[in-house]
């Protein structure tokens, strides 16, 4: 175990998070930025994260200790068959039960709280040797997964410091797949962990207010405050900007059900099927591009539309590609879960500091409220055919005439990664 050296006054914080570099995830990106930005508001953090993705050449220099998981050993078996292994120190391991596959949904349904609990008992072993090694003055954990929070939940009582719990989902509360808690049973034990993880730490963050209202609501005494998912201004001003292309070109970026299971663009086929039947000439003009992870049933649904010569597919990209992708679209998709109120994706606030109108299919949500805030788009649910067909005719008019501005509202400028981490440092500063 290598010990952390540290000054008598430096602040330090426990992060943990299962989600961290070398794997891409917007936990990544959200844990990342306050590991990032923290010391410029006077704390050093020291990352707990998973072994389960591989690690980075600098970790021991950056700070980064990994835990390992008692399902490694299955994953590191099941890579040796299929010789899969990455061709660099910092490229991730490629996941062996992957979202989409009948083995992950059976160990979901399974596995309580997550299919990721086997990181629990190293994380804990690990994250006490850390506490050990030095003067902590926090704990931070970052969910999903729920297990992050029962690591930190065993570290607080070990260690009785503050703990600040983040919850990017709801846990039992629009969870990102309802399915999991369709058994009363398991429900039951979900609610008692939560509640446990709730009560049990000092402070709740959550990323929007339909999260903190919820937890405010089932729990009175918790102190929740809600600081937002962002974007990385430094990022963006690098970026090459717009230019109007041969097609009108609409881009989703990201995962749709392998991060939210009820997430579908049936109506946005069907407003597409409906335009071919009418044979709008908006479709030769149309291109519509998913960027990102995408199971096996929804290529398969793309695949089977009409409207392939509109349509198309790439995998996933490196985060810098994707920014620049965003800002090169014409039009941003966004596509939400039609009846999850709670949700703001993390792509949302790219989408905003990008500048590119959006065309959300979202129900009444958080993401429905804060791109009608900033008049970014127009926003429509996602089995609204009529008035997804309407959006579409409404973006190809302004295309044809020029009119699809860049438009970036200074207010966006509150979801800056960096003053987000400000707000952070004020709940440890509370507590500290």
């Amino acid at each position: 175990m290598t010990a952390i050296s540290s000054s008598h006054s430096e602040r330090r914080i426990l992060m943990i998070s299962y989600y961290y570099a070398p794997i891409e995830n917007p936990g990544t990106r959200r844990v990342g930025a306050f590991v990032r930005y923290l010391p410029q508001y006077g704390y050093r953090a020291v990352a707990l994260t998973t072994s389960s993705y591989g690690a980075l050449a600098d970790d021991e220099e950056r700070l980064v200790f990994r835990a390992p998981d008692v399902m490694d050993v299955g994953r590191w078996l099941a890579r040796r068959i299929k010789k899969v292994q990455p061709t660099v120190v910092s490229e991730p391991l490629s996941p062996i039960v992957t979202p989409d596959s009948m083995l992950s949904r059976a160990l979901e349904r399974i596995l309580i709280p997550d299919i990721h609990i086997g990181w629990l008992p190293g994380a804990v072993l690990r994250g006490r040797q850390l506490l050990r090694t030095g003067t902590f003055r926090a704990i931070f954990s970052s969910s999903p997964p729920p297990s992050s929070h029962l690591v930190a939940l065993a570290l607080k009582r070990l260690s009785g410091l503050p703990w600040v719990a983040d919850f990017r989902d709801g846990w039992t509360f629009e969870p990102p797949d309802p399915a999991t808690l369709s058994s009363p049973a398991r429900l039951r034990i979900e609610r008692a962990l939560e509640r446990a993880v709730v009560l049990g730490a000092d402070r709740i963050v959550t990323v929007n207010q339909v999260l903190a209202d919820d937890l405010r609501c089932r729990y009175p005494t918790a102190t929740v405050v809600v600081i937002s998912n962002g974007y990385d201004p430094a990022e963006v001003a690098t970026l090459r900007p717009h230019t109007k292309g041969k097609r009108l070109q609409i881009v989703h970026t990201g995962a749709l059900a392998r991060s939210r299971s009820h997430t579908r663009f049936s109506g946005l086929m069907a407003a597409l099927d409906r335009l071919q039947q009418t044979q709008s000439s908006m479709l030769t003009d149309l291109e519509i591009c998913f960027i990102g992870n995408l199971g096996t049933t929804e290529r398969k649904a793309l695949a089977r539309n009409g409207c392939q010569s509109c349509i198309t597919v790439e995998g996933p990209i490196p985060h810098r590609e994707t920014l620049q992708r965003q800002v090169e679209a014409d039009v941003l998709l966004l596509i939400t879960a039609p009846n999850a109120i709670s949700v703001t994706t993390s792509k949302l606030f790219e989408y905003l500091a990008s500048g590119r109108p959006i065309l959300a299919l979202t129900g009444r949500s958080a993401a429905a409220a804060l791109i009608e805030e900033f008049n970014a788009g127009i926003v429509v649910a996602p089995d609204d055919v009529d008035g997804i067909c309407q959006a579409l005719e409404w973006f190809y008019d302004r295309w044809l005439a020029n009119d699809l501005p860049t438009r970036v509202d200074p207010r966006v400028q509150r979801f800056d990664r960096r003053n987000l981490t400000g707000e952070l440092a004020k709940v440890f500063d509370a507590l500290i």
